[in-house]
């Protein structure tokens, strides 16, 4: 029954992407509008995210999830927790969708979920993906963000500033909500940018990548990741990154998004809009 729902859903969305995008558009707008409605179903999304993500797919073994919509500070904050950890706490991550925060939720699995105000959020969507209208990043915002609503009193928001400033207060409030005695960051700004060398190194898809995701998700402590890669890494140093990539503070991703500020700000879009505040004003009382 839920998947017969799905497959109406996913060809309603689809239509829709069609109808609205150019036609250059339309292949990557149904991927995200499908993608859209897998993650309205929590069982069906976990299940195939297991198998095509198992490092980083919430399971019985996960002792804290870190996630939230695209482009909202999710790898910072992955990164700078197991730094601070230099562990082995198994940490689901990178969905970005609202299924398995429901999904912990329910199961009363400690859950930091990152939060961005709309147009910030969106621009920076568009300029690493786009081949996706920004009718259909808007959608989806509003959908992860209304959800959202449902369980703010079952896990820890944070704002991407919070997030990207002081870190360290961040894993305090998951503490204190959870009862859990997780490493706070040390957020200096020398261990803000190793985590954003990290965060560079992530993105350039390096040929150890496998050992990196075994490190976010927990499976490997910080020095132990970071002896295993330091031949590999030397070997690599100057490889550089596409700014379209890259998941840190760049004025060439700042111009792409000044760019599409008016496109963004279109009047074709101004309900979409509209709807993205009010659902992320909604949630914004409950964060740090």
């Amino acid at each position: 029954m839920v998947i017969r729902q799905h497959g109406g859903d996913m060809e309603r969305e689809a239509g829709i992407a069609s109808r609205l995008a150019r036609p250059t558009e339309v292949a990557a707008g149904i991927r995200h509008a499908s993608r859209r409605v897998l993650g309205r179903h929590p069982a069906l999304f976990l299940a195939v995210a297991s198998r095509r993500h198992p490092q980083s797919a919430l399971n019985a073994h996960t002792d804290l999830v870190i996630d939230g919509f695209g482009r909202s500070a999710v790898t910072f904050a992955v990164i700078a927790f197991q730094v601070a950890q230099n562990g082995h706490v198994s940490v689901a991550h990178h969905a970005h969708a609202i299924a398995p925060i429901l999904a912990a939720a329910k199961r009363g699995v400690p859950t930091l979920v990152t939060i961005r105000e709309p147009e910030a959020t969106v621009l920076s969507s568009v300029v690493r993906e786009p081949g996706v209208p920004m009718r259909q990043f808007l959608r989806s915002y509003v959908d992860f963000y209304r959800r959202l609503g449902d369980v703010t009193d079952d896990v820890v928001l944070a704002r991407f500033e919070s997030i990207t400033e002081d870190f360290g207060a961040v894993i305090g409030r998951v503490n204190q909500r959870f009862g859990t005695s997780f490493e706070e960051f040390d957020h200096t700004a020398e261990r803000a940018a190793l985590v954003f060398d990290l965060i560079e190194e992530r993105a350039s898809r390096p040929p150890w990548q496998r050992s990196l995701g075994e490190f976010l998700c927990g499976n490997l402590s910080f020095d132990e990741y970071m002896s295993l890669t330091q031949r590999a890494r030397l070997q690599r140093a100057g490889s550089t990154v596409p700014e379209t990539l890259v998941q840190r503070p760049s004025e060439a991703r700042e111009s792409m998004k000044a760019a599409a500020r008016s496109r963004y700000r279109a009047r074709s879009l101004t309900a979409w809009r509209e709807r993205a505040v009010a659902s992320y004003r909604a949630v914004l009382p409950r964060a740090v």
